[in-house]
């Protein structure tokens, strides 16, 4: 089978804006799998990653970097980006000398399809989709879940909010960095956000469920592994516990075994909830956890054991424990 067929990836000119922690695999898993004869042009203000991208990508051949988001749109077909807040996302579409929409063509001489995979408010989004439509262009919100690890294997969980004609035809592209069966068309435009903001607020009030129990165990003196393999054939069960347990030795490739580094982060995730406690406001939702999420989520965004790492690094303030002391 010809690269780019199992996917049924058409031979474009493919971009990708953002080559950070999640963009830098998904990327390279969209080289892999574009047709050869494709090309794939980076974007990224960051140019240690933009060479190391460059030097380690595989197939190496028909890739090359912009220096600018218009270069982007000036050159390819479809446009990913990836980045990490709104503010970024307004940049890079709306900048008035380098933004992606100056330099996108007249629609009429050819379309652009934008799949926007970052993680960001939901109005940001309905901005950007109104000035790409209003252009003539294509826009769907594609936020992305499964975290570093998901975006190395290809299997992210990938949440689509857009019309079914333009879900059907960004599926095979979100095939290409996520896992087929977990491709989802979440409703309209922004459904793909909102579905991605419950999901992380869902799986931080797990995580603090998770970094609670455990200190609990470790203070009483239980074995954590032993604790882990109870909680994970019983009721206790969720991914922080059986995949993504926080303490070191417990679950093999959890973000602890990188001692926290890389990941989502704990800034990131604390914008993430945020936004989802803001969609919940919106709607009239009840949250009892509300206070106690968002107080512990500033703290911890303060503790030096957490600033810059992974979110799960929170068992490291809850248990008031150095990363050292983090292991069976």
């Amino acid at each position: 089978m010809a690269e780019g067929q199992e996917w049924n990836l058409p031979n474009l000119t493919y971009g990708f804006i953002g080559v950070g922690v999640m963009g830098f695999p998904m990327a390279q898993n969209l080289r892999k799998r574009i047709p050869s004869s494709s090309k794939l042009i980076i974007c990224e203000i960051n140019k240690s990653a933009v060479d190391k991208f460059l030097s380690e990508t595989q197939p190496n051949d028909n890739i090359s970097a912009a220096s600018t988001p218009k270069e982007i749109a000036q050159q390819c077909d479809i446009v990913i980006t990836m980045l990490p807040k709104g503010p970024h996302v307004d940049t890079v579409f709306t900048h008035e000398s380098t933004g992606l929409l100056v330099g996108a063509p007249d629609s009429k001489t050819r379309q652009i399809m934008f799949m926007e995979c970052s993680t960001i408010d939901v109005a940001t989004s309905n901005k950007m989709d109104d000035l790409v439509t209003s252009a003539g262009h294509k826009f769907v919100d594609a936020p992305v879940s499964g975290g570093y690890n998901g975006a190395v294997a290809g299997t992210l969980t990938i949440m689509i909010g857009g019309s079914e004609e333009l879900f059907n035809e960004v599926r095979p592209l979100a095939e290409a960095m996520g896992k087929k069966e977990n491709i989802y068309h979440c409703g309209k435009q922004g459904a793909g956000l909102a579905t991605k903001q419950i999901n992380n607020y869902l799986g931080f009030v797990s995580m603090l469920g998770v970094s609670e129990a455990f200190n609990m165990g470790r203070l009483y003196g239980l074995n954590p592994k032993t604790l882990a393999s109870v909680v994970n054939v019983s009721t206790g069960q969720c991914y922080n516990s059986s995949k993504e347990n926080p303490v070191k030795g417990v679950t093999d490739k959890a973000s602890t075994s990188r001692d926290f580094a890389g990941g989502f982060s704990i800034e990131l995730c604390k914008g993430v909830v945020e936004m989802a406690l803001q969609l919940g406001e919106q709607v009239g939702a009840k949250s009892v956890l509300r206070d106690a999420v968002l107080n512990t989520l500033e703290e911890a965004a303060e503790d030096p054991r957490c600033k810059g790492k992974d979110y799960r690094s929170i068992y490291l303030h809850l248990a008031d424990i150095k990363q050292s002391e983090n292991h069976i």
